[in-house]
Order: structure tokens, then C-alpha cells, then sequence
């Protein structure tokens, strides 16, 4: 509401004496108001765009515009906005109705007193939800700043309440030889110091917490989990985390100009492969422009740019093919968009771009000036011309906007509205039309999936897994396809990001453990020595029965567990490391192996072996991209190699592309390849293993 205490307030209704009275009701009631009134949907429209309006009265029996309507523009603008519904009488059905509809309040146009009272009690909730947003806000900035020199800090510190870790920052976790925050969490303060220090410790804890104790530091001999020891000294000071008291603890350490320059290079703003701003800092920038939304009421807008079938375009040109599509993408944005705009590559093929008009046929102007001019921009790669679409997806950045999370969602729910439809269009989230439409796609796939189980509609497809090193037996990758009414074959990337939200992915993993040890049971006693590589999701990893399900399906087909090798990938294994811990060992109990995909994009993925035993490492697949003409990918894939190497680790690199990138890998020493350059996954396994095996011998 305005500082003058004037309060800016929309009636709407078809009667021009109906709305009188109500101005005399509202200015009887002790309010300074600055009245409105609109004649159609066009004007409500550009009034809520122009005016910061405190509140809007509407007749239930308005013609132009209609309540109806009035909520839905009111919802999609973004401004927090309370409305109240007038009836000519009160009845209950009709009050409910409203409520239910979306309306802040209900009332009568006659009762003069209670409509009062219902408009400042309205105003007043309004002024306290904008002054806990602006709270909210100023909460926010502050956390991130403090959490953003906590990670950055060269210093190592931590959190400890009543000996238990609360919070360590990333310089601790490496310093202690901890892979991540959760291996950390459950473990005391005295499980980082060596036995002989423990009683000098506990002591310096209890004179420090009863105020005795006059110097905070204390030198402490420390102790990492894999035994080694240190010397560091240690500064205490009293702090609080999440509203819990606690003792802040700080380990002063020099870096060198090397490692700061490194983390520099790391905290870069910028996407090296299209040059757009990356998805760190677009998210820096959001949070700022939903600060300006609250404090300001200036709003913005969010485009979430995806391109369609993007998988099915990267396997008709390469993965190094679809990067430079990304790339002449990512130059259209740049050229389209003003200068005052933020553009970001925000995932592995999506983009993002903050604009900061607050008209929204404006951003919708320029979401369709850039899908129009992806559509028509023809790519030239390796002599190929290749045409592609996009779906973008807009969220508006309002007063009601809480953090940039909320708004990228909301985005990326409106361009998966756009896919639903056949893609290349473009969709500004509807609050209501895109929750029902959500929940009707996840009802879709939910029903896709059942009838998948009850009809036969899962089927296997096989990878192989060739040797570089001259083996010949037979490793193939299991992967799962459903097929359509009609027939078609549906990649799990359709369906599977749904079951991995509920417990059908669970179903979905034990048929697929079911259905690869029948038919790796069959192909045996044909006389193959199959050996079969099966992925596990995340959510699988939290069913404690797996284990013994596999055991006892091993034990139903009599199939020896060295035949199978399970696989998760390494952010699965980082989430839910204990029960990783937990899966590796049972699997190996079973002689079954256990393998680590998409490895090497961790910040410390080899300190990830120390838990987990590991029978093979897939190198992540982004460091397989360009390979031939990336020395950085070389270097990377080369140094994965020669660790793996010296803890004897069998390294495999998936997504080969072509014969320059084979030889690369065969000269840094991986042991085995699978891509679609040697073959695209296929129903059956009828792999020349030998033929390759005397093919790679030319090396």
C-alpha cells in the first residue's frame, strides 16, 4: 500500500449506483481511498499492469469482466492482490463457491458494517504479508551471503552442538577426508581428533562453556578417517545455525596463489561452451530480481527455453554435433535479447533468460520473436544442415514470488506444456490450468506405466561393452524401453522421471532385475558367457528388501552373481552414500560386481572409492564429448584413467562417437568402450565381441 496511506482499490460491477454505494460504504469505514473502475477484461488487464492496486471488490454477477476471469488475470500477474467476492445476499453455497474459487473474502453488498470490516481487515493482512515478504527477503540475502563466504572461505569451519557436526563448510570436509556433508553428518567433533587429544579437548569445551575459559583457541592433533594425522589449531567462538546455539569452529589455513586462482576460475560467471552466464549466477541474478519484485513492485519475467526431441536430434548429428546446435542457440538468444537482459545456459540443453520488462505482452513479443528465429536458423554441422524447435516456457516474477526455485519451476511447468503439445510454442504459466494440466500428464504416464505391468508393454534393449584390451567376453548394458499403443517404442526418459517420484520406480527396477536374469539364464545355458550391467535409481537405493530380492532371484534362475553388475550414478551414490555403502558390500557378498557411472564430475569422486566397492568406474559422458578435439577432456579422461589404474579400477567410457575418440581412449588406457559408434542398443545380443576384439588389435 502507498506510503500516504492512500489505498488504490478496483470495484467492479455493471451497476454504477451499486458501485457508489460501495465507495460510500468503504470511505465510511474510515479509509482514504483512491477508487477504480474498468469496463472490460482489456482494461482490468493493463490496470493491474500499470497500477500497484491494495484491493479489488467485484460483483458476483459482473458481466464484463467476469469474477471468473478476474481471478485467473489477477492469479496470472503475479501481484498479491486480495479480492473480494459481493452478493447481492448472503447464502452460504455462494460464499463457499467463491472462496473456493480464490477469492480472499466474501460479502454482501447491503451489509455496511461487515463489509467494512472484511475491507480492513483485508488491507491489513495485505500490509503485513508485503512487510514478512520484504522480512523474508532481507532474511534471504543474508542467510546467502553468510553461507556464500562460509563455502567460499579459504579457512575451514564448522558448526558443532553439543559435539555433533551441524554444518561444515567445504574446506573442512576435504581438510577431514569427508566426501560430502551427509558422509559427515551423525559424526562428533572427537571423532576428528586423535585419542590422545580427546581428554584435552572435552576439558577446554567445559571451562569454554561455563565463560572460564580466557583463550579461544586450542592446538589439537586431527585425525582423518583413512588414519592419517595433522596439526592444526582450532579458534572457538560461540554462534547459532538454523536458530540452534552452537559452537563455531575455525582452522586458519594459507592457500596458495595457485588454489585461490583455482577457485576463482571455479566461482566464474560464465558457460564455456556457449559463453551464455551460467546457471549459478542466473540464479544470483533471479533472487535479486525477486527482491526488486517485493521491495519495489517491479516486476520481471522468466523464459525457459528447451529444445524439442533434443535426444532425438542428438542422435541424428553426435553429441560434438548437438553442442554446436547449443551453441547457435545460445548466439540467437544473445542477439535477440536487449543488453540489459540475463542469458544463461541453465542445464545440459536448456536455457533461461531474466528479462526485466514488466509488460507482459512485451515478454511474450520476445518469447515468440525467439522461437521463430531458432525455427527458421539453419545449422551446418560436419556438412549436415539441421532445423530444430524450441518450447519456451514463461513465469512472471511478481510480489508473490518467493524464491528463485518457485519461479524456475513454474517456468519449466509451462514449457512442459508446450511439449505436451507437440512443442515449438510458447506458454505463460496459468497457477490453475497448469496444475490440473500437470496432474492430468502425471495421471497419463501413471496410467502408461500400470498398463505397461498388466499388458507386456516393458521391453529390454542391449548395449555392448567392448574390450580395449583384447578380453572377449561378453558385457552388454541392460536398458529399458516401453512401447505405445501403436507400437512405438518410448524412452524412459518419457516416463521415468515420473516413477522416480513415486515407488513405481521400485517396481520399475525389480522387473527389470527380474526380466535381465531370465533371459541372461537362458542365453548361459546356451553356452555364452553373458555378463550383464543393470541400472539402479537413486530411490531403489532406500529399498532395504533389494538386496535380498536379488539374492533370491539369483538363487530361483541358479545363476551365478559374477554375472550381473549393478549400477548407480555417482550423484546417487553421493546422496545416499551409506546406503551405497551398504548395497556395494551386499552385492559383493553376492560376487556380483558394482559400478559407478557418470564418474568424474564430483568434487571429490575418488574419495567416493574409499566407501564403496567398486568393480568398475564409467566415466562421466561429458568428458567423452569432443574428445578428439578437447586437450582439456583428454587431460581429464587421461588423469581418471591413471587413478583408477593405481587402486585397479577398470575403466569404462560410454557415449564413444566416433574412431578418433576411440583411439584417444585406447591411448589413455581405458580398458572397455560402449557408444552407439560400435552399436546402438538393439533387442537382441548378437555382438561380434571377438571380431572387435581383433579389430582393436591394430592398436
Amino acid at each position: 500500500m502507498d506510503t500516504d496511506n492512500t489505498n488504490k482499490i478496483l470495484i467492479i460491477d455493471d451497476s454504477v449506483n451499486d458501485a457508489e454505494n460501495t465507495a460510500s460504504q468503504i470511505r465510511n469505514a474510515g479509509l482514504t481511498v483512491r477508487l477504480f473502475t474498468v469496463e472490460s477484461e482489456d482494461e482490468l488487464t493493463e490496470l493491474i499492469k500499470s497500477e500497484p492496486l491494495d484491493l479489488i471488490l467485484c460483483a458476483t454477477q459482473s458481466i464484463d469482466p467476469e469474477i471468473e476471469s478476474l481471478l485467473q488475470i489477477a492469479k496470472q500477474s503475479g501481484k498479491d492482490i486480495p479480492i473480494i467476492a459481493l452478493g447481492e445476499h448472503f447464502e452460504e453455497s455462494a460464499a463457499t463457491k467463491h472462496l473456493l474459487a480464490g477469492c480472499n473474502n466474501y460479502s454482501t453488498k447491503s451489509n455496511q458494517q461487515h463489509l467494512g470490516l472484511i475491507v480492513k481487515n483485508e488491507l491489513e493482512n495485505l500490509r503485513l504479508r508485503r512487510d514478512l515478504r520484504k522480512g523474508e527477503g532481507v532474511v534471504r540475502e543474508f542467510e546467502k551471503r553468510c553461507y556464500a563466504l562460509l563455502e567460499s572461505s579459504r579457512d575451514a569451519i564448522a558448526y558443532i552442538h553439543e559435539g555433533m557436526h551441524l554444518y561444515a563448510n567445504p574446506v573442512y570436509l576435504e581438510m577431514f577426508g569427508f566426501a560430502d556433508k551427509e558422509e559427515l553428518s551423525g559424526t562428533t567433533a572427537l571423532d576428528n581428533i586423535s585419542p590422545d587429544d580427546h581428554k584435552k579437548l572435552k576439558e577446554f569445551l567445559k571451562k569454554y562453556a561455563k565463560g572460564k575459559q580466557e583463550e579461544p583457541t586450542l592446538e589439537l592433533q586431527c585425525l582423518r578417517p583413512d588414519g592419517n594425522k595433522f596439526d592444526a589449531v582450532m579458534e572457538f567462538s560461540n554462534a547459532s545455525i538454523d536458530n540452534e546455539p552452537c559452537i563455531q569452529v575455525i582452522i586458519r589455513a594459507q592457500v596458495s596463489d595457485k588454489e585461490l586462482e583455482k577457485k576463482l576460475k571455479l566461482l566464474s560467471k560464465q558457460d564455456l561452451l556457449t559463453g551464455l552466464f551460467n546457471r549459478h549466477y542466473f540464479i544470483e541474478e533471479l533472487e535479486n530480481a525477486i527482491s526488486k519484485a517485493i521491495n519495489e513492485s517491479h516486476s520481471s519475467a522468466v523464459l525457459y527455453i528447451e529444445p524439442d526431441s533434443f535426444k532425438l536430434l542428438k542422435e541424428q548429428v553426435g553429441i560434438a554435433g548437438a553442442d554446436m546446435v547449443l551453441s547457435d542457440i545460445a548466439r540467437i538468444i544473445q542477439d535477440q535479447v536487449d543488453t540489459d537482459s540475463i542469458c544463461a545456459r541453465f542445464g545440459d540443453n536448456t536455457f533461461s533468460v531474466l528479462t526485466f520488462s514488466d509488460n507482459t505482452n512485451e515478454i511474450t513479443s520476445l518469447a515468440e520473436v525467439l522461437r521463430t528465429a531458432i525455427e527458421h536458423h539453419i545449422s551446418e554441422v560436419e556438412g549436415k544442415s539441421v532445423t530444430y524447435t524450441v518450447s519456451i516456457g514463461i513465469c512472471i516474477v511478481g510480489e508473490t514470488s518467493t524464491n528463485a526455485h518457485d519461479v524456475l519451476t513454474k517456468a519449466d511447468v509451462a514449457c512442459e506444456m508446450v511439449h505436451k503439445q507437440g512443442g515449438n510454442n510458447v506458454h505463460m504459466h496459468n497457477p490453475l490450468a497448469d496444475l490440473q494440466a500437470s496432474k492430468d500428464h502425471d495421471q497419463y504416464w501413471c496410467h502408461m506405466i500400470d498398463n505397461a505391468f498388466e499388458n507386456n508393454k516393458f521391453n529390454l534393449v542391449f548395449q555392448p561393452i567392448a574390450s580395449l584390451t583384447g578380453e572377449t567376453d561378453e558385457r552388454y548394458e541392460v536398458l529399458l524401453r516401453m512401447v505405445d499403443d501403436e507400437g512405438k517404442q518410448i524412452l524412459p526418459g518419457k516416463f521415468l522421471p515420473l516413477a522416480e517420484q513415486s515407488d513405481l520406480i521400485l517396481k520399475i527396477d525389480r522387473w527389470v532385475i527380474n526380466e535381465a536374469i531370465q533371459l541372461l539364464t537362458k542365453r548361459r545355458a546356451e553356452g555364452y558367457n553373458t555378463i550383464l550391467f543393470i541400472k539402479l535409481s537413486g530411490r531403489t537405493l532406500t529399498d532395504q528388501t533389494l538386496l535380498p530380492y536379488i539374492s533370491e532371484t539369483l538363487k530361483a534362475a541358479r545363476l551365478p552373481g559374477d554375472a550381473l553388475v549393478f549400477e548407480i550414478s555417482e550423484p546417487s551414490a553421493v546422496t545416499h552414500l551409506k546406503l551405497a555403502k551398504i548395497l556395494s558390500r551386499g552385492l559383493a557378498e553376492m560376487h556380483c560386481g558394482f559400478s559407478v557411472e557418470d564418474f568424474g564430475n564430483g568434487m571429490n569422486s575418488f574419495q567416493l572409492l574409499k566407501h564403496l566397492q567398486v568393480s568398475y568406474l564409467k566415466i562421466d559422458g561429458s568428458f567423452i564429448h569432443n574428445l578428439s578435439s578437447s586437450k582439456e577432456n583428454q587431460t581429464i579422461v587421461k588423469s581418471i584413467v591413471d587413478m583408477a589404474s593405481s587402486l585397479n579400477k577398470p575403466v569404462i567410457a560410454e557415449f564413444v562417437e566416433d574412431a578418433s575418440s576411440l583411439t584417444i581412449l585406447w591411448q589413455s588406457g581405458v580398458q572397455y568402450i560402449q557408444g552407439n559408434f560400435l552399436q546402438e542398443p538393439v533387442k537382441d545380443m548378437d555382438y561380434d565381441f571377438i571380431g572387435e576384439s581383433e579389430e582393436q588389435s591394430i592398436f
